[in-house]
């Protein structure tokens, strides 16, 4: 979907830690969760999709009967057809950049992918721009004049602070040269919409990690949310004595528990991404898939008495561990090259080049890793090397029955592709034991903030 850290959308839900009797109704919209998204997101929103479908041909047909002259009856029905065409694609698209789609989203994905731009209005059926969207409820935090990953909604009225949790283009879709909104973001973060986006200086208000800042009344801690280089998790501490944890893309991880910021507090709403809520995403740990990368990779490279050249396709920032085994430089283009460097990294700066003569390991896009494309790759390096090792993310497309160290490759002639179960969202079993982490240090005679929804089976089954 266009912005993946929501409340309620496919992939993320508010999640109230108190028991659920203390769970206030919907109000008298009659607003239910359903009607924003579901909460166990894919299979669901699969079938929102084929009934929108549905509904758009049943529009097309009835429109062609109206008893309108031939002619303009076509040409009406061509138009609404376009137009109601373009409507399911792009709840496609967005479902595939959300969650439908996860072997893309641990990818590069194309529009995701950093660099990419996002606008903020969007083209009317006849080309004259609209106004930008309506920025959903679950966009703004209630008891603040913040707004978080909202930028394709424009200004937004009472809204003073604009949070970009990380740089990824469904989080900072709006954003653009020309903007004005007060950005508030980490450091890294900042370097990257300042390089990639051109966004004026002035307007992007960088924090620290880990330490308290006041943000218009509000305490704001940024915390790591170990999803990509710059991603941050919001701790927001309301004046009326709420406390709110905004966690952003992220994947969970033990050490989170550690955060001296997180002990001891009662967190009385949670925003949280929900991407694999569901037990059937199960999939190692992130460090279980870099070490099996690493140690398949020395084995066919170092002790291959043929040279391999090794392709891998990463996010920033995972490639240091085969980079150490290999003992070689990481090859990127220009244009990563200059957004590794945005990371202010000594370390990841003397690991990687833009040389692809001087290293064995290769970074290319995700579209790019194929056998036809990866045959034409490796014809270019003819007489240096003959074969050629490429890694690719599956995201949760894993079987636990397998195991992470009998992953097979896919093979021909020259050419292995392994498909490894990489993944910068947080599994089911992860996102479980956060969650009930955080519920273990929650005060439950403290219910989440009135006029909220009532909790669904997802949510219960994290809290058991």
């Amino acid at each position: 979907m266009s912005s993946t850290q929501t409340i309620l959308a496919t992939r993320k839900q508010t999640l109230s830690l108190t028991p659920k009797k203390s769970q206030t109704k919907a109000g008298a919209s009659g607003l239910k969760q359903t009607d924003i998204g579901v909460f166990f997101g894919l299979k669901p929103l699969k079938e929102k999709r084929e009934e929108v479908s549905t509904t758009v041909e049943e529009k097309v047909q009835v429109s062609s009967a109206s008893g309108k002259s031939s002619g303009a009856a076509e040409r009406q029905t061509r138009r609404r057809k376009n137009t109601a065409v373009s409507e399911v694609t792009t709840m496609r698209e967005e479902a595939g950049e959300g969650a439908a789609q996860p072997t893309q989203t641990e990818g590069s994905r194309g529009a995701r992918a950093w660099g990419g731009r996002g606008g903020t209005k969007q083209e009317a059926t006849d080309g004259e721009a609209e106004e930008p969207k309506r920025c959903p409820f679950y966009k703004k935090i209630p008891g603040t004049s913040f707004a978080v990953d909202a930028f394709q909604y424009g200004n937004i009225k009472g809204i003073t602070a604009y949070f970009l949790t990380h740089f990824h283009s469904d989080h900072y879709g709006g954003l653009k040269k020309t903007s004005t909104f007060p950005i508030y973001c980490n450091k890294i973060t900042g370097n990257l919409v300042k390089s990639k986006l051109h966004v004026d200086e002035q307007y992007i208000h960088t924090l620290p990690m880990n330490e308290e800042c006041v943000v218009d009344g509000v305490k704001v801690i940024l915390l790591d949310a170990n999803h990509c280089p710059g991603s941050a998790m919001l701790l927001l501490l309301l004046p009326d004595g709420q406390t709110v944890l905004h966690t952003g893309d992220f994947r969970a991880h033990p050490s989170m528990e550690r955060y001296p910021e997180l002990q001891g507090v009662r967190i009385q709403t949670l925003y949280l991404d929900t991407t694999y809520c569901s037990p059937e995403y199960a999939f190692p740990t992130q460090q279980e898939v870099i070490t099996f990368a690493a140690n398949t990779a020395f084995e066919l490279v170092t002790l291959n008495p043929q040279d391999a050249d090794c392709v891998w396709h990463l996010l920033c920032g995972k490639g240091e561990a085969i980079s150490q085994v290999l003992d070689s430089k990481v090859y990127m283009s220009k244009d990563r090259y200059k957004t590794m460097c945005c990371l202010e990294s000594e370390h990841i700066y003397q690991c990687i080049t833009t040389d692809m003569k001087a290293a064995r390991i290769h970074v290319l896009p995700m579209m790019q890793i194929n056998f036809k494309n990866l045959k034409t790759y490796l014809n270019k390096f003819s007489g240096t090397y003959d074969q050629l090792v490429a890694f690719k993310p599956t995201g949760w497309t894993f079987s636990q029955e397998v195991g992470v160290a009998h992953i097979q490759p896919q093979v021909k002639d020259n050419i292995s592709i392994y498909g490894i179960p990489y993944s910068e969202h947080s599994s089911y079993l992860e996102l479980k034991r956060f969650v009930q982490w955080l519920a273990a240090t929650e005060d439950h005679s403290h219910s989440e903030r009135g006029g909220q929804l009532e909790q669904q089976e997802g949510h219960d089954q994290l809290l058991q």
